[in-house]
């Protein structure tokens, strides 16, 4: 019964998680208008019409392009029902999907942050960010090559939670504007809390997980004695990352003998 709540909990969230992502990027790409052509009155292009018409359109336009794109794919990608369901087509979007990640929406994202509006300490942020999700998608890329494919999917994870700081950074945008803050620092905290804050909620529940594989080994003195020197730790935390791995195939191939019926009759 207690695992049946968590999963119903775990479901409803991610359904309102993606219908927030959705609202949000459909908003955002009403407001195109104002770019084609550009309106330097409006919110984001306003005071970029000295340099606009230079190098940084060429990276703009692409930018608005790939960034929905990346965020309905990695949707589309992560959930696990379709990648059970279609494991060719998971492949296949995949790839597009990492391309356009690697090839357009971070570098893209790279040069603009050159000529961000709101300061230097914004413009390392979205630098940061961009080298962040590209490297998260090429090492989830090449795991998947060498079919490691719960390293792949952790990577990949972590590649589109990055992709999502475009959503929060305008969740906290609309908060800014409801409660009225002027201050000169929120635009650069905003623009680092946007992708730190949810990728350090992710990290923190797979630690979570870790500690429930390590309290329940430790306790199992028959099986194994935990010491305190620092490379039976190492050990130790190996251990648990192989442990984990290995849970992560045995769910995969019981949720894949679960949906066999389900493939077969469509």
């Amino acid at each position: 019964m207690q695992f049946t709540a968590s999963t119903t909990l775990r479901r409803a969230l991610t359904a309102v998680v993606c219908l927030l992502i959705v609202k949000v990027t459909v908003a955002v790409m009403l407001g195109y208008r104002n770019y084609f052509p550009p309106n330097f009155q409006s919110d984001f292009l306003q005071g970029r019409d000295g340099y606009f018409f230079g190098a940084y359109q060429w990276a703009f336009y692409p930018h608005i392009a790939s960034g929905p794109a990346a965020l309905f794919l990695g949707m589309l990608l992560i959930s696990e029902r379709f990648r059970l369901r279609y494991p060719t087509w998971h492949r296949r979007l995949g790839r597009v999907h990492v391309l356009n990640v690697l090839f357009v929406v971070s570098p893209s994202g790279l040069w603009m942050a050159y000529d961000t509006s709101t300061g230097t300490i914004a413009a390392i942020s979205f630098a940061i960010l961009a080298v962040a999700t590209a490297t998260c998608s090429a090492l989830g890329w090449r795991a998947a090559v060498r079919r490691q494919f719960a390293i792949h999917r952790r990577w990949m994870t972590r590649s589109f939670v990055l992709l999502c700081s475009a959503v929060v950074i305008r969740i906290f945008g609309g908060l800014g504007t409801v409660l009225e803050v002027r201050s000169l620092w929120f635009d650069p905290l905003a623009s680092w809390a946007s992708w730190l804050v949810p990728l350090m909620l992710l990290e923190l529940s797979r630690l979570k997980l870790w500690r429930t594989v390590w309290h329940s080994t430790v306790s199992n003195r028959s099986v194994f004695r935990f010491r305190q020197s620092k490379s039976e730790r190492g050990e130790f935390l190996r251990a648990c990352w192989h442990l984990e791995i290995e849970r992560s195939h045995l769910q995969e191939r019981l949720v894949h003998r679960r949906c066999e019926p389900v493939c077969s009759s469509g």
